[in-house]
Parts: structure tokens; sequence; C-alpha cells
């Protein structure tokens, strides 16, 4: 299956959460699931709601079935909860912790800027976003970034972006280092990893 390409804020409306990042998400507008309005309201399992739980997610880092399949059974094997593993794992991605440095407005901006080659990591061009990076590592954009019209309208933008509190950032030379590791509570609350975890149980 192919990455999903259509309207980002169609899956908001689908799963009535703004996991598109943009700040001004349709859901905002229309709170709304796309369609035609059932004629009757339908109960969702407790199945359904787990696999509701796991899609949110999946669309929201921009994960293919197979990918995010990936990401959880590493999880499982690591010590401590599957859950928080696994999302621990899906922040220190590398066009996620760009987005979370406030150097893109969305984690489909970062992939973008990040496979176009604007991005470097300790120094080096780094193009693939599902790298995991280290504590310690220091992000910034490549000499060709740094000249790109991109990185002009960033400086006016990220003044006014929050950055969390597992990352620095110097807005001024536009460059982020990761100084520890994401733990429970460092993304958004929308989220259920547990759900996530009985839904892979089954």
């Amino acid at each position: 299956m192919a990455r999903y390409t259509g309207p980002k804020c169609r899956k908001c409306r689908r799963f009535q959460a703004s996991l598109c990042g943009k700040a001004n998400c349709a859901i905002n507008r229309k709170n709304l699931p796309p369609g035609p309005r059932p004629t009757r309201r339908r109960k969702i399992s407790d199945a359904g709601q787990q696999l509701i739980e796991k899609q949110k997610v999946r669309f929201a880092y921009g994960l293919m079935e197979r990918q995010f399949r990936g990401v959880y059974n590493q999880a499982s094997k690591m010590p401590g909860e599957t859950g928080l593993n696994l999302m621990s794992l899906l922040e220190l991605r590398l066009d996620n912790i760009v987005y979370r440095l406030g150097l893109a407005a969305t984690r489909s901006q970062a992939r973008q800027i990040v496979t176009h080659g604007l991005v470097s990591v300790d120094g080096n061009k780094l193009s693939v976003p599902s790298a995991r990076l280290k504590i310690g590592q220091k992000i910034s954009f490549t000499e060709r970034g740094k000249r790109s019209k991109y990185v002009e309208i960033l400086k006016e933008e990220i003044a006014s972006r929050d950055v969390s509190g597992w990352l620095s950032v110097d807005r001024e030379s536009l460059t982020g280092e990761l100084v520890s590791l994401p733990g429970a509570g460092d993304w958004e609350s929308i989220f259920n990893p547990n759900a996530i975890v009985e839904n892979y149980s089954r």
C-alpha cells in the first residue's frame, strides 16, 4: 500500500483529531467526519477503537503499515512499556525532530525538506526521514539549504513556534540539538499508545 497523499485534513476529520499539524486545520472549522451523514449512529467496538488509535498515530507520523509494524516490533523488544517505547522511537525520527524544533510547520513539510537534502546531522547531509537520532546529535541546514528561500521565510516564522523540552534550538542560526530522550507527555495527548499495543496483541 502506497503512502497516503490525499487531503491531510480529511484524515483529521475522519479520526476527529488534528493530525496534520496545521494551525488552520479543517477540523477547527468543520468538526464532522467526511462523507454523507449516517442515517443512524453505530457503536464502535473495542477492536474498532483500537484500530482507530493506531491509524491516528500512523497517519500523524506519515508511516505505512509495514513501517509502523516494524517500529512496534522493535519497541516490544525494548525494556519498559511497549507503548511508551513506540512513541519514543517515533519521536526520534529525523523528520519529527525537524518538526519539533520548529524548522518546519508540519511533519509533512519536515519530511519534504529532509528528502530534498536541505538538512544535515552533525555536519553531514542526511536525507532519510526515518533516520533515528541519538542524544547529542546536532541538526542544521546544509549549505544548499541555507541559500534557499525557505530559510529566509523560516527566520521570520520560527520565533512564534514552541520547542519541545527534550530539544534545544538556536533560532538565530537555525540549529538544534537532541539533549534528552522524549518521555511520556512529550507527544500529543490525543494519542493512546496503550490502545495500539492492545490492537497488535489481539
